[in-house]
């Protein structure tokens, strides 16, 4: 006897109603069908298997409907999106007994009436069963794979990659891994429905967890049940979610990614270390590229005067701006003999220079020291000028200078702690200069962020 005591009503009852649901429908349909066809023959008296057909289809509807109400009550769907589904279905048993009482005796109501009960039915039918899908497959899933104008008509809903600004106002928890919870969790795990005694609304109740114990373990992805749970087999009774969308493999490793970092509440994007791994991730599903940028697209100033640009022109340089939307200039000049009046025509743009190019020409050290005050300048071309020690020393004030092309100048070992005081210096091209190999490779030692890229010859 115990053993019939201890079953779970609920889901026992519940899981029928995908069985008996398909039933009633096709009685209604069928009595539906047989009237068409009688009238389109023009048969005086409809047969009583129409009314027949009706009776079965509210007799079967209303198992079908009871069973789906204790389906309801297992609390794997949004309560929003049940009660519409719910009362719609028992309306459909009501007018089924309506439409049997019409026409288990045909004659005594006029045909129109017969016309509307046959296409109320059938409209109901149809908006039924696109509740009944939306519930178990997702609202997109009877348009997702229409033709554009179709699918963008008929879900109306504006795409599901988020788009942020910038990284540090990204909040982990809150913008990337809550709305994973409240798409594919909350509707068995919130505060009205807690399933399994979990409640997934916030950290702390996560913490708390259910009958398996807490959600999950900070920076323990392993033995985290939440985890464990969505990254079982789909087949696995404990999988979930349920029903509806799996969680996909970019939500997967947000999660995996959170719990390992320590499934902090408040810590931004910044604030975490962002393995190589997730990037992809953040990329394609949020739009977020958290590879370090050049420094140069982070500058925000207003655009140079274009009398400023052209006189610059006029003395010898080429000017090209970075891109419309990065007012940053990349400047070369276009002879070898370059005087002191030339070189001071930058001065005006200077902070508008980022990449400058002085390469093959009679530059000086002295020279140089008006380059020093470039300060948004980040690559430097020196190359086969007669550069030295003393203007490499001009040079290190520049913070954010990440390439100096110093190939074939007369640049020796001496300028190597200059070079190590300039903090963003990432490249220096130093093939055919008197610095040694050991040297520099010494100082590269020291500094893996920085390459020098040395030769003989």
């Amino acid at each position: 006897m115990n053993l019939f005591l201890a079953f779970d009503f609920t889901n026992f009852v519940g899981r029928f109603h995908p069985i008996l649901v398909h039933l009633p429908i096709g009685f209604l349909l069928l009595g539906i069908l047989m009237e068409w066809y009688q009238r389109w023959k023009k048969t005086e008296k409809l047969s009583d298997l129409i009314g027949y057909a009706w009776l079965l289809g509210a007799i079967g509807g209303a198992f079908a409907a009871f069973c789906g109400w204790w389906l309801g009550e297992t609390g794997l769907y949004f309560e929003d999106d049940l009660f519409l589904h719910r009362w719609v279905g028992i309306l459909i048993v009501i007018i089924s007994l309506v439409g049997w009482w019409l026409k288990k005796d045909s004659t005594r109501h006029s045909a129109a009436t017969h016309r509307i009960t046959n296409l109320l039915i059938l409209g109901l039918l149809i908006f039924e069963g696109h509740l009944g899908g939306n519930l178990t497959h997702g609202a997109s899933y009877l348009f997702e794979y229409a033709p554009e104008p179709i699918k963008n008509l008929m879900l109306n809903e504006e795409s599901d990659i988020m788009d942020f600004s910038a990284a540090d106002s990204v909040i982990v928890y809150n913008d990337l891994v809550q709305p994973i919870f409240e798409q594919k969790c909350f509707a068995c795990h919130d505060n009205k429905v807690q399933r399994g005694g979990l409640n997934m609304a916030s950290i702390d109740s996560m913490l708390v967890g259910g009958d398996g114990g807490p959600a999950f373990l900070s920076g323990n992805v392993i033995e985290s049940e939440l985890f464990r749970r969505v990254t079982l087999p789909q087949k696995n009774i404990k999988f979930m979610p349920p029903v509806g969308d799996p969680l996909t493999y970019d939500e997967i490793k947000v999660l995996e990614w959170w719990i390992a970092s320590g499934a902090a509440a408040d810590k931004s994007l910044t604030d975490l270390e962002v393995p190589e791994s997730i990037k992809p991730t953040l990329l394609r599903r949020y739009s977020l590229d958290t590879n370090p940028k050049p420094y140069y697209e982070t500058v925000n100033i207003p655009p140079l005067d274009s009398v400023t640009i052209a006189n610059v022109e006029e003395n010898g340089f080429t000017v090209k701006i970075l891109g419309a939307t990065n007012p940053l200039l990349d400047v070369k000049f276009s002879g070898t003999d370059l005087t002191d009046e030339q070189l001071r025509s930058l001065e005006p743009a200077a902070e508008h220079i980022t990449w400058l190019s002085l390469a093959n020409t009679n530059i000086t050290d002295e020279g140089l020291a008006t380059i020093a005050n470039f300060k948004n300048l980040t690559r430097l071309q020196l190359e086969k000028t007669n550069i030295g020690d003393p203007g490499v020393a001009a040079l290190s004030a520049l913070k954010h200078l990440e390439s100096l092309n110093l190939y074939r100048t007369k640049v020796t070992d001496e300028c190597l702690t200059d070079l190590e005081k300039m903090e963003g210096l990432r490249r220096v091209y130093l093939w055919q200069t008197e610095i040694t190999s050991n040297k520099a490779k010494a100082l590269q030692d020291n500094n893996e962020e920085l390459q020098l890229i040395i030769g003989q010859g």
